[in-house]
């Protein structure tokens, strides 16, 4: 140790410590072998963990993960709810579950019955059409450009008696199944429902302490680039309920009521399919061009004019201008990249992908805007408490309010 002169004479010389040269100590070879040991048997403790609870909450995730969407898209109006049934706190959870259930499960519900009554219409139809055989209806005659081949088929299948039949029978394993299949998946799909309404009553509850807990992980874990994407994610996830199930269903409701009145067959089985497959461009205008024509051959040119006109300006505003204003707006991506989210997340995750889909591209955005950030001139440090504090499950700031 060498002893550095001090100046002012008062007391002793101040040491000085010299830098020790080999500022990293080298384990030996036995040693690194234990710590790696014990970071691989760490490793596989945990997998082992998340594997068996994975294993036994499988039959559950997708109703969980229904329930958490609800949840986070519907926050708001459960903290509405809640500030006017203060404190009966677990009266307001009760209350939400239930709105939920009327304005958006009760309408699905319901177009779901309409959509499987008319179906079983149509088989009822193609069977004593099979067995009797059913005449060509005028109509085809009408149709342009294809009405020789309708006609062809209609003969072919249709007119005559268990004709349709030998067709169904070359093709009846294929049938079963998928009728089976259909029958199954609807089922399942509607029990997976109500029981994420069961347990979004549950989020309802314990959303808050849910929201801390993941919040303290993230933080933990990730630090200053939690913040960046916990704050954008119920936004983007609120735009994308909004903009999909919500639209949707108002479009459908709105397209089922005016066939209905203009004297369509089987009105809310074709607002459902106008509405779904709006998203494909101009597939709605054409059908509802079919279904105008229709009318307007029956017999019914003001009711056929009303449908495509109507119709068209139903999906054009609802597809054109309310969706995209509502999935820009709280997801601050091109309605492009939102459709590509949307057809995206169909294909790989079915109908969640609807949802996750354009949410999981929002977070992409945010991770190159996050890549592009200069951390000498952006502070990005948000991980104090206070800040913490303010911010909740609504994505907005306490000061907003």
């Amino acid at each position: 140790m060498r002893h550095q002169y001090n100046p002012t004479g008062a007391g002793p010389p101040s040491p000085r410590l010299t830098p020790n040269p080999h500022p990293f100590v080298t384990l030996p070879l036995s040693a690194q072998t234990a710590v790696t040991t014990k970071l691989i048997v760490s490793i596989a403790f945990t997998l082992a963990i998340l594997l068996g609870a994975f294993t036994v909450l499988a039959p559950f995730i997708l109703a969980v993960i229904w329930a958490a969407i609800i949840a986070i898209a519907s926050w708001p109006l459960h903290e509405y709810v809640t500030e006017k049934l203060a404190p009966r706190k677990v009266l307001a959870d009760w209350t939400t579950t239930l709105l939920v259930l009327i304005f958006i499960v009760g309408p699905m519900t319901l177009m779901i019955f309409f959509v499987a009554q008319d179906v079983y219409q149509a088989v009822d139809y193609l069977t004593e059409a099979d067995k009797f055989g059913a005449p060509v209806p005028p109509l085809l005659s009408k149709v342009p450009l294809v009405s020789d081949q309708l006609i062809f088929y209609w003969e072919q299948y249709l007119s005559k008696p268990a004709q349709l039949s030998k067709v169904l029978e070359a093709q009846g394993g294929f049938l079963r199944n998928l009728g089976q299949g259909i029958f199954v998946d609807l089922t399942s799909r509607v029990a997976t429902l109500f029981f994420a309404l069961w347990i979004l009553f549950f989020f309802y509850r314990d959303g808050l302490k849910l929201s801390s807990w993941v919040n303290q992980i993230g933080y933990k874990w990730l630090e200053r680039r939690w913040p960046s994407y916990v704050f954008q994610l119920p936004s983007a996830l609120r735009a994308t309920v909004n903009g999909i199930v919500i639209v949707a269903l108002a479009e459908a409701i709105l397209l089922s009521i005016m066939l209905w009145l203009s004297g369509m067959p089987s009105p809310v089985t074709f607002g459902v399919v106008t509405a779904v497959i709006a998203f494909i461009p101009l597939a709605a205008p054409l059908l509802l061009a079919g279904l105008g024509f229709f009318l307007y051959a029956s017999g019914s040119q003001e009711a056929g004019l009303v449908v495509f006109f109507l119709g068209n300006a139903i999906v054009l505003a609802a597809d054109y201008a309310v969706r995209p204003v509502l999935m820009k707006g709280g997801t601050e991506l091109p309605f492009l990249a939102i459709l590509f989210g949307i057809f995206g997340g169909a294909a790989t995750m079915g109908i969640v992908g609807l949802i996750i889909g354009p949410v999981l591209l929002v977070l992409v955005a945010v991770l190159f805007r996050e890549a592009a950030l200069d951390e000498n001139t952006v502070d990005l440090d948000l991980t104090s408490t206070q800040i913490m504090k303010r911010f909740d499950l609504s994505g907005t700031s306490k000061d907003d309010l």
